[in-house]
């Protein structure tokens, strides 16, 4: 979806024909395509243009671009990390021609750069009398996804150890979470249910379910999955974006003041590693609520986070709207 140019730049405007383009691919360190990711457009002074989603075979374009420099700015979605790269975009010598720059762009997730965050014994332990064989195939499998060039080996692997051995806790579970990073997550959820089955007191398993019928938009059962994660195991590496995904699954169905708590403590936790439109919604919920003040802070706060966010200027001045409300004591609804 494009929106309308908030900001027209010098530059741009020192050329009639603008006929230059940037297109890419947005990718996973499997070379897997990502859907719906946000790609925005910046000028060379950081200053938004435009922006667009990537489509299901992770396809991004901006056209209609004059000579300069460009910044692509791929935007987090809360699994895969964002990135900036810097475009230079020059005029064609071949009259009447363009300059099409092909951008592609490889997104890791935390687990790429930091290794796993959903360790496989978070919560109660759960011991099972595993099969040779089963086994054997589970830590070959486990190897595997340890290769970023091997992971659709690991998964192979992964449905061979279950079918050796079809209550197999640990594959279940590792199998969910590989669905949920390729954004798979009716699969995540039916392989994850049976896991569930199997062992109800595996708080990582939980986590990884709720987060897959959030996005399924399941938000009553996510809710009840990752309220259980949590009482589990409070205090678990993915308790932050556990709190993250309850408050906004809360959120939809209509506990916003439940929300607010998880989505406070997502952010008492997880820092800049949760997404930054958790300040938009606690933003949203303080000024539905008449806390002006605390609703110009969130705001504040996700301005820190993302300085070039579209909009910007906008967002600047609600906040000193809300703060002027906030002063007098207004009580009226912005």
């Amino acid at each position: 979806m494009r929106v309308a140019m908030p900001y027209v730049t010098v530059l741009a405007a020192s050329f009639q024909q603008n006929r230059n383009a940037i297109n890419g691919l947005i990718t996973d360190t499997s070379n897997r395509p990502l859907n719906r990711i946000r790609v925005e457009l910046l000028d060379e002074v950081e200053m938004s243009v435009t922006q667009t989603y990537t489509d299901a075979a992770g396809r991004y374009s901006f056209r209609n671009l004059s000579q300069g420099t460009f910044i692509v700015k791929v935007h987090t979605d809360g699994v895969h990390l964002g990135q900036s790269v810097r475009v230079s975009l020059y005029q064609s010598r071949s009259g009447g021609g363009g300059h099409y720059e092909q951008l592609d762009i490889v997104l890791k997730t935390r687990d790429d750069v930091n290794g796993p965050a959903i360790p496989a014994n978070t919560g109660p332990a759960f011991v099972q009398d595993v099969p040779d064989a089963a086994r054997k195939v589970y830590e070959r499998a486990v190897k595997q996804l340890e290769n970023s060039k091997q992971t659709e080996q690991g998964v192979a692997s992964l449905k061979e150890a279950i079918s050796l051995f079809p209550n197999y806790y640990l594959a279940l579970e590792r199998l969910g979470v590989e669905h949920v990073k390729r954004q798979q997550y009716e699969e995540a959820r039916s392989i994850l249910s049976k896991a569930k089955e199997v062992n109800p007191n595996g708080a990582s398993c939980l986590y990884v379910l709720g987060v897959a019928q959030f996005n399924l938009r399941q938000f009553p059962e996510a809710v009840e999955a990752l309220n259980r994660s949590l009482l589990l195991a409070p205090e678990s590496p993915n308790a932050a974006l556990t709190h993250f995904y309850l408050g906004l699954a809360l959120w939809k169905v209509g506990k916003d003041g439940d929300a607010e708590a998880h989505l406070k403590k997502s952010c008492e936790l997880g820092g800049n590693t949760i997404p930054a439109d958790v300040h938009m919604r606690l933003a949203q919920f303080y000024s539905n609520n008449k806390r002006y003040k605390e609703a110009a802070d969130e705001l504040e706060l996700f301005l820190k986070q993302t300085p070039d966010a579209r909009d910007a200027e906008k967002i600047r001045n609600l906040i000193k709207q809300l703060r002027a409300k906030a002063k007098s004591g207004s009580t009226s609804p912005k």
